[in-house]
């Protein structure tokens, strides 16, 4: 089969941003291996129009003709006449924002069979930006993003999504046409699963793109207060760099509070330091304000890290509570410092959760979810 995949693909596989580009990369790392695939990168700020090669991997990108991400769109005939020259079987756009509307809508009036997924929810996402910080930015984010997304899903007669908690929020929109909605989770590099997490390790681990949205400064205040009852740990927060205002307040909490000795905060980590990261941990921590999946969580479940995250969106669905880990509801600061000092000091409830931590990892194996994927391909190729 002749697949061609558009969506956010890393600019160098080791140093992934982001989910988009973690998953993109690791469905076509997995279909690469009986089939053709070619990718078309987002149009990047300041990128230049190439091809790169990864091994049989034919990787397209191009520069963004604008100063702004929408601006992406006005580069859509220069996509469109490289993929129909290409003949694929079928295409597989990923995101819902105004470039992936505009890529999904151009492809399927050209005949050639696509499919979308749908990674975490704009309108979601957006909203509570605008909720945390009202500002005309926000607020026009929100309704452009609400509006491409919403708009895209009218005209998909089906598209995947990565857990039932966004399968829901959707049915929720209420649109005159609701697609058909496929469940198929994004997965986490096979690496993962040759990892082993270090009981014995004093770290606790938490990554997360750098931003609001992953609540690290909650994190970091949950840290202090479990300091400050008598517990010897270390906090690494590791991430991509989402908001360089957020990443220098943060900064600075640290450095204000003396604590620079026992947190860090590291950026655009190397793909063999994430591992060695997850590796050297006893303790997965993430503040999350809203997340559709998170494929850390798996990462770290995979390395038989146990986990205590926030009850919010599909988190919940990866990380069943209190088997896998320990779910505190959002803000609730000294919740989570107690569930961390719990998992910490209870030695066999720690083993139980890793264990279980490990087998549950096992349903974002890329080789089960992109057999998923291909028997849809097939459907509508």
């Amino acid at each position: 089969m002749n697949i061609v995949q558009v969506g956010a693909y890393p600019l160098s596989p080791d140093c992934i941003h982001g989910g988009i580009e973690s998953s993109v990369y690791g469905l076509v790392k997995q279909l690469s291996m009986n089939h053709t695939v070619d990718v078309f990168d987002y149009p990047r700020i300041g990128g230049q129009n190439r091809v790169d090669m990864y091994g049989q991997i034919t990787v397209n990108r191009y520069a963004n003709k604008g100063v702004h991400n929408v601006d992406a769109v006005k580069s859509i005939e220069d996509y469109l006449r490289d993929i129909i020259a290409l003949h694929p079987d079928v295409c597989h756009v990923h995101g819902t924002g105004p470039f992936s509307k505009a890529m999904y809508m151009s492809l399927k009036n050209y005949g050639i069979p696509v499919i979308l997924t749908v990674h975490g929810l704009l309108k979601e996402e957006k909203w509570q930006s605008f909720k945390r910080k009202p500002s005309l930015k926000h607020l026009y984010q929100f309704i452009v993003q609400t509006h491409s997304e919403k708009g895209l899903l009218r005209c998909a007669p089906m598209a995947i999504v990565d857990t039932e908690y966004v399968k829901e929020k959707i049915k929720g929109y209420n649109l005159r046409f609701q697609p058909e909605l496929y469940v198929i989770p994004q997965g986490i590099d096979n690496s993962y699963y040759d990892l082993k997490c270090d009981p014995q390790s004093k770290v606790i681990l938490s990554v997360g793109s750098i931003g609001p949205r992953k609540g690290h400064v909650y994190t970091y205040n949950m840290f202090k207060m479990l300091c400050s009852n008598g517990v010897d740990a270390r906090l690494r927060i590791i991430g991509s760099m989402a908001d360089e205002n957020y990443y220098k307040q943060l900064q600075g909490i640290v450095k204000e509070d003396g604590f620079e000795s026992r947190v860090s905060i590291e950026v655009n980590l190397p793909h063999e330091e994430l591992l060695k990261a997850y590796s050297s941990s006893k303790l997965f921590v993430l503040h999350s304000r809203e997340e559709s999946q998170g494929i850390a969580f798996a990462e770290a479940m995979a390395a038989g890290l146990p986990v205590v995250a926030t009850n919010v969106g599909g988190i919940p669905y990866v990380v069943e509570n209190g088997k896998c880990g320990l779910l505190c509801d959002y803000g609730d600061v000294r919740t989570m410092m107690e569930m961390c000092g719990k998992l910490l000091e209870n030695h066999d409830l720690w083993n139980a959760f890793s264990e279980s931590a490990r087998n549950k990892s096992m349903e974002y194996n890329w080789e089960r979810i992109a057999n998923e994927i291909e028997n849809l391909y097939s459907k509508i190729s």
